[in-house]
């Protein structure tokens, strides 16, 4: 038994696992499940896992070896590969694969395409938006500049999230999205503002920061869950923020 591939191991699936949207005590079980499967024994691997690092000890009969990492850099969901990481956990705890094969599973999970090709998403963001506008009591041309806001928000958050914090990137893109729909309405194209705005900014609603966070705090993990719910709260202000900027501007363009 290798303790040093062990934790690389547990420390790789675990970093992979955070920045594609899983929760921390997903993340905690899947280093368990992953630590048994590679050899070592039930209760000598320990982890805890906050949303911007990751400690794992592993006590053996020559004493306890502790790692740390740090996660950065741009989180970007795709709960595709977090299924694929808990399959694997799974079929390694089964002694389906060595911890070789598993290291290698890892990397090929890591480089694995979207399940969907972007102008899959890109469709999928600007249907959702413009239903949303039409739920809100748009009509088919504000569906079209609902559909147009959510597409330019998504785009901006896509782009920026690789250069800024997400903060910054969510405040600009929200900021894109409601300018077009006040700027449509004060031009005379459309006549439902507000359901244009709620369309294109519906989409950047922290809806997984909420999951996770609360997920985190019923399973215990309460520093997870307030930073999570923190992150949830700052997006929200973010877009709260875009939201009244563009419609104090509206005045202006009329």
């Amino acid at each position: 038994m290798d303790e040093e591939q062990i934790l690389h191991l547990c420390m790789q699936a675990g970093c992979l696992l955070l920045r594609c949207g899983g929760e921390t005590s997903r993340v905690e079980q899947t280093i368990a499940h992953m630590s048994i499967g590679a050899g070592a024994a039930p209760g000598s691997v320990h982890s805890f896992v906050t949303p911007t690092g990751i400690f794992v000890s592993m006590t053996t009969e020559t004493g306890t070896t502790t790692r740390l990492t740090r996660v950065s850099g741009p989180a970007r969901m795709d709960l595709s590969k977090v299924t694929r990481i808990n399959d694997l956990s799974r079929r390694l705890q089964r002694g389906a694969y060595t911890v070789t094969e598993a290291l290698a599973e890892l990397d090929r999970i890591e480089t694995f395409a979207p399940l969907y090709p972007r102008w899959i998403q890109m469709l999928a963001a600007a249907c959702s938006s413009g239903s949303f506008t039409v739920i809100m009591g748009g009509r088919p041309l504000d569906f079209l500049f609902g559909a147009a806001g959510g597409l330019l928000a998504q785009e901006i958050t896509g782009w920026l999230t690789q250069y800024a914090p997400r903060f910054f990137a969510v405040l600009l893109a929200a900021l894109g999205g409601a300018l077009l729909a006040v700027a449509s309405s004060a031009f005379g194209f459309t006549h439902h503002e507000g359901a244009i705005i709620i369309g294109a900014i519906l989409p950047l609603l922290p809806g997984l920061a909420v999951t996770n966070s609360i997920r985190d705090l019923l399973a215990g993990d309460l520093v997870a869950g307030v930073a999570r719910g923190a992150e949830a709260v700052f997006t929200a202000a973010a877009i709260a923020v875009a939201v009244a900027v563009a419609i104090g501007v509206s005045p202006h363009l009329a």
